[in-house]
This record gives C-alpha cells, structure tokens and sequence, in this order.
C-alpha cells in the first residue's frame, strides 16, 4: 500500500512539473513575441521603413555601423559585413578581438553580392545611402535603411537609428551621455587656452599632401574641437586639393593628418616646398595612429580628439596619459580590452 502510494506521489509530481514547465514554455513564448512591435523608422536617406522589431537578423555594410551594433551588444545580430573590414589590416587585427567570426572569417562578407545578401534572409541591412544596391535590394523585398554621415549629430543619429531597430536604446542613450560627458572634459581644458593662443592649422586627408578639409567637413569639426582653428575655412568643401601658393599664404602652425598610408609628418618634415611653414618649422605635425580606435564616424572620434589637443595643448590638457584614456574609452565601449 505504502509503495503505491509513493507511486502515485511521484506520477502526480512528475505531470505536476510537466504541466508548469509547458506553461512556463508557453509564456516565455508569449513574452517573446510580445516584445516585439512594428515600428515605422525613417532613414537618412527621409524613407520610411517598417520593421518588426527588435530585429534578429542584420547584414551591415558599412564598418562604422558595425561598430555601432558591437558597442550597442548586438553582435549576435550581424549575419554578414562589408568587405573592407577584412581587408584593411588595421580594422581587420582589431575586430578579430570582438567578434570571433571575423577572425576566422566565418562572418560572410557580402557586398556587391544581392544574392547572397538575400540568401541571409535579413531583416534589415544597413548601407551607405548611395549605395548603388539600394534599389536592387528593395526589389527583392528587403529592407534597407540608407545612411549619411556628415557630421558628429550624424554620428550620434546613426547609432540611435540602429538602436531602436535592435532594441538597445538605453545603452545607445549611455554611450552618448559618455561621449558629451568626455566632450565636456576636453572643452573645459581647452577653455584655459586663449583665443590669441589658438593655434590655426590644416587636417590633411591623403592621399596627398595638399588634400584638405574645408570648413564644411568632419576634418574641420575635428579641428574646432580640438583647439585648432581650420586655416583652410573659406573653402565650403569637405574634402578639396588646394594649391601649395594657398597652403604657403595660409602658413598653418599646426597639420593633423588623417591615418593613411600616402602621407605622413615626414612628407612634411622632408619637403622642401613646405620648410617656410610654420607647423614644418616647429615641428607641429602630428598622425592620427589608427583608422579603428580613432573612427571617424563612430563616438570613437572622442579619441582624436582627446589625442590632438593633447599634442598641441598639453599643459591645458594636464598631459594625460593619453594611452590610458583609450584603453578605458575602449573598454566601456566594447566591454573588453582593445
């Protein structure tokens, strides 16, 4: 009797156990479900594009917006990226340290290819706004969300953009209050510098020595932030070749030249036709070091920044340890160490 009864003990438990992890199942479904909602969103290039989100599936095909999605914790989201990630040393060696797919490139590299591309079957992908895909890809019913970056309020409208497809919104609000937060440090430092104190000088893009930014341009922005006032201000262009009878009239104090491989400070310090101008004279001609930790296009230009104004303004900076900077930026942006 007493076996029998611990037999029906044990059957009703185990229909008992059965019964709420069905439920259980059945809710945690329901939730997932619930949790995603269609939303209408509207790209840069003003299209309006309906998605259910967050989404699950993203081809991304613009490396800048691909950092985005890993700073944002939407690696797992990535089916497939932009050649140039692979193919640029630099991003390459770095990127292998996040994401584990592109180091032993399993991660698809797919543009140019619409078949492949919709063979992923995503649910968004994520382009340049003149991608000449664009069109090819909506006529397969895929879901493009165009993007143009002219300026850092474009910086931070892409990363919300990409944010409220993959629902991380509140850490896209993060890394923002972040960036301002280092924005604001710099800004304070710099104000110790008086405007007579300024330096003017030149951001120089390659693959030349006389390609410039002119004042309509992020090279410009990232002067202005850095203490620098653009010599080059009266050019409206983001990226011109001016004359070396401008560049010598314009005689910059200082020259920051944007990571390539076409020129660098001993262009500068080598060539004679530029030994009368004063940044060559004294010295004051400086490299940003790597296209990854100092990406233009991403917050990550709070990098540069930090780095030029150090350079030229080290006392108001209180010369930091510029390195250490970066490896914290870095850390809180990725959550690893880079």
């Amino acid at each position: 009797m007493r076996k029998k009864l611990m037999s029906i003990l044990m059957i009703s438990m185990l229909t008992l156990t059965s019964i709420v992890g069905c439920q259980k199942a059945n809710v945690e479904g329901d939730e997932s479900t619930k949790s995603k909602k269609e939303v209408t969103i509207t790209d840069f290039r003003g299209k309006e594009i309906t998605l259910n989100v967050p989404v699950d599936k993203v081809v991304c095909l613009l490396n800048s917006g691909l950092n985005d999605m890993y700073m944002l914790g939407c690696k797992d989201k990535v089916v497939g990226i932009d050649k140039w990630t692979y193919d640029t040393k630099d991003i390459y060696e770095t990127t292998s340290k996040i994401d584990e797919r592109v180091k032993d490139k399993s991660l698809p590299a797919v543009d140019g290819n619409i078949e492949k591309i919709v063979a992923l079957e995503p649910d968004a992908v994520i382009v340049w706004s003149e991608s000449e895909d664009i069109k090819a890809l909506e006529e397969k019913g895929i879901k493009v969300i165009g993007v143009q970056v002219n300026n850092f309020e474009d910086v931070q409208k892409k990363l919300e953009l990409i944010a409220q497809i993959c629902g991380k919104e509140e850490r896209a609000q993060e890394i923002i209050k972040y960036t301002n937060g280092k924005l604001d440090e710099i800004n304070k430092s710099l104000s110790k510098v008086s405007d007579k104190d300024k330096l003017n000088g030149v951001f120089t893009w390659g693959p030349s020595d006389l390609d410039f930014a002119g004042n309509n341009s992020t090279g410009n922005t990232i002067l202005e932030y850095s203490g620098l006032k653009n010599s080059a201000s009266k050019v409206n262009e983001e990226h011109f070749v001016a004359s070396m009878e401008d560049a010598v009239a314009w005689n910059p104090q200082s020259i920051v030249i944007w990571n390539n491989q076409d020129v660098t400070p001993d262009t500068y310090y080598n060539d004679s036709k530029w030994k009368g101008v004063d940044a060559v004279k004294n010295k004051k001609v400086m490299q940003i070091p790597t296209a990854f930790h100092n990406d233009l296009w991403t917050v990550k230009y709070i990098n540069a920044i930090n780095m030029i104004a150090n350079t030229f303004y080290p006392d108001a900076m209180g010369n930091k340890d510029i390195d250490q900077d970066q490896k914290d930026m870095m850390k809180f942006l990725y959550g690893i160490e880079l």
